[in-house]
């Protein structure tokens, strides 16, 4: 008995909550947004984001490159190309400025990261002529690159824990070393694309959900992928040229900001063209 009454009222304040909340918004329950968590800490703050790189083949445009030459009457073809994506290690640090959480732009940052590129393929080398045999080899490529970045994001939130993020911005790489590896010493290698460009600028687009994960603290798993590639240009790829193939490099990283409170509490007065305004 005692239970049940419990029970009833517990349903009785849930009932009176919901309805105070359902007349509050016009008739339609709304959870709780980012704006009354973030107006009054600082606009701006630090991030880190360790992540990975890869290099899968995700060519928007087709590459069918030429796989026979000839030299001195011998002919060289490459059968079953295969290309192979790797893992790369990569790390950010910037900044970012909440700009707002009614507009387009949600909020900006920038930085500086560390990318590191590795891909590769094999092949088997059919030789014809005086000879005729076939050989396996294969190719690894690594570059170490310092990047720049800087991007615009717009935040979707379902509430201060949960939000999704869309992001579009501008990176300029530039790889302080670059390793080719092969085991084929044919002609054949004179098939092989220039040496990849050491210095890259392109648009890239990077997708994201921000997590709460504590008191002022936020997680954001993404992945991010170019769009187009600006130097070098390339016919409007946003990949790159590695031996025989081409490679989307995508990184897949999670971002902790980190929000901070001012020394002194803002003091909101709803007036847009004031520091303290209604701003964000």
């Amino acid at each position: 008995m005692k239970n049940n009454s419990i029970l009833v009222l517990v349903l009785i304040v849930f009932s009176f909550t919901s309805f105070s909340q359902y007349k509050r918004y016009g008739g339609k329950k709304r959870p709780q947004k980012m704006a009354p968590f973030i107006q009054a800490l600082n606009n701006n703050g630090w991030f880190v984001s360790p992540g990975v790189t890869l290099t899968p083949k995700l060519n928007f445009f087709n590459y069918n490159p030429e796989l026979t030459i000839t030299d001195n009457g011998t002919i060289y073809e490459a059968l079953n190309l295969e290309q192979q994506s790797k893992i790369g290690a990569y790390l950010e640090v910037g900044r970012y400025r909440l700009l707002s959480t009614r507009k387009l732009i949600s909020y900006i940052d920038y930085g500086l990261a560390y990318k590191m590129l590795r891909s590769g393929q094999t092949y088997d080398l059919r030789t014809s002529g005086l000879l005729n045999d076939t050989n396996s080899y294969t190719q690894s490529f690594t570059n170490h690159n310092i990047s720049g970045f800087f991007n615009a994001n717009n935040v979707l939130a379902i509430n201060k824990n949960i939000f999704f993020q869309n992001t579009l911005g501008v990176n300029v790489d530039y790889a302080l070393s670059q390793k080719v590896e092969t085991d084929d010493g044919t002609p054949f290698i004179g098939t092989y694309q220039d040496e990849t460009s050491r210095l890259k600028a392109q648009v890239h687009y990077k997708f994201g959900v921000g997590i709460r994960i504590g008191e002022r603290l936020y997680a954001i798993p993404s992945v991010e992928i170019p769009l187009l590639t600006g130097w070098k240009w390339e016919g409007g790829r946003s990949t790159f040229g590695a031996f025989n193939s081409r490679y989307r490099p995508m990184i897949i990283s999670v971002r902790f900001s980190w929000l901070t409170k001012p020394s002194c509490p803002k003091v909101w007065d709803n007036d847009p063209s004031t520091k303290n305004g209604g701003g964000l």
